[in-house]
């Protein structure tokens, strides 16, 4: 992509913790299991870890409370925005694509404003924007109806440009609770990028470009979600005048060889936290010089803890299982559970499931204070009569 790029980033905290009896170990999948005389089972136990890490420490999220986003929310009408979408990924989507058609001139920046508000305002009067400013809006956009969007910056692995255009670039991570993973949005692009139909994390797009050829890779564009393959490169993404076109090119993925993350999303009230960012990176980086920062030690791990997950822990209680629950949610409100399919209902983090013979099923979820439901853990326990 023939950009001129500087890049910012974000991303944010909150966890709620629930404690359980410590009478007995945490039950796993497959578990025997003894309720004073009862035999029962542990079939199924399907939910994402709470992870506290020095990574997690690092975060600050933007604030339900904040009215910069109900303003932002409400005066770009991103409820209808969104509303076309099957589901909430199709919604993110959509919510790129305004973002991406946002932008009139592209090339330099022409003002030094920051915020989405004022970015949105400031293209109305005419001014040029580049990557940066796509990702500081899609983060706002995206925390203004509950989700959590993260900025990351990019460069080159080994600072050469094949085609020209600049060797750094901006693009956000969004929390996906449809897929339950972090998910690459490149807002200048308009583009997620797949394998197999599954939306990929910055770090697994560097993985397959480096290491698999990239052949894998599917180039997704735009809410028409129009499909490219490495041998498409180099994609046409708009023409602006001043700057020309604006494309998609053959070594763009280069790029991804070193990935910054800036640990704060609320980006129209604070600066960038750059003394906290955390860079991954590996030998393919050698050679090239660029921020000097923390390297985590499993980077396709480290970075890509869960949020808004109901982790779900079993144990064996007399005669009884107790449930707890933890969660590292932003603007957390509630838990939800429901058991055998029936209607989901508020919940506290630690509870005492009553099971009875035959078949159970519990499912938990975590609902934050913008309504925006979690992914759903889900425990199954069989006890014979």
């Amino acid at each position: 992509m023939r950009v001129f790029c500087a890049v910012f980033l974000l991303v944010g905290f909150v966890a709620t913790i629930a404690s359980a009896d410590a009478a007995s170990e945490p039950l796993e999948e497959g578990d025997a299991i003894d309720l004073n005389g009862r035999k029962a089972a542990l079939r199924r136990l399907e939910t994402l870890p709470y992870v506290e890490s020095e990574y997690t420490k690092r975060f600050k999220f933007d604030s339900f409370d904040n009215p910069k986003l109900k303003e932002l929310r409400e005066r770009h009408r991103l409820d209808e925005v969104i509303a076309p979408g099957r589901d909430e990924f199709e919604r993110q989507v959509l919510l790129m694509d305004w973002t991406h058609r946002q932008f009139k001139k592209f090339g330099r920046p022409s003002t030094n404003c920051h915020g989405a508000l004022a970015i949105l305002g400031a293209i109305d009067d005419g001014h040029t924007f580049f990557c940066a400013h796509y990702a500081e809006v899609l983060v706002s956009a995206a925390a203004s109806l509950g989700w959590v969007d993260r900025s990351l910056a990019l460069r080159r692995h080994q600072g050469v440009n094949k085609n020209g255009g600049s060797t750094e670039h901006s693009v956000t991570e969004m929390w996906s609770n449809q897929h339950r993973k972090w998910v690459m949005f490149d807002p200048t692009s308009n583009m997620v990028l797949e394998t197999n139909g599954v939306p990929l994390n910055s770090w697994e797009i560097r993985q397959e470009w480096f290491y698999r050829d990239g052949t894998n890779l599917d180039f997704v564009i735009g809410k028409e979600r129009k499909h490219y393959r490495k041998s498409d490169l180099p994609i046409v993404l708009g023409y602006f005048s001043g700057f020309g076109e604006l494309t998609l090119d053959p070594d763009e993925p280069d790029k991804y060889g070193f990935i910054g993350y800036i640990p704060n999303t609320d980006l129209m009230d604070a600066g960038y936290d750059y003394a906290k960012m955390f860079i991954t990176k590996d030998a393919l980086c050698d050679g090239t010089k660029w921020h000097v920062r923390v390297l985590p030690t499993n980077p396709a791990v480290d970075p890509y803890f869960p949020i808004a997950q109901a982790a779900l822990s079993l144990r064996a209680v007399g005669d009884k299982l107790r449930v707890a629950l933890k969660t590292f949610t932003p603007n957390f409100k509630r838990y939800e559970t429901r058991m055998d399919g029936g209607e989901w209902k508020a919940s506290g983090g630690d509870f005492a499931w009553p099971v009875h013979n035959g078949a159970n099923r519990l499912e938990a979820r975590t609902v934050n204070q913008f309504g925006v439901t979690g992914p759903v853990s889900t425990a199954e326990v069989e006890v014979k009569e």
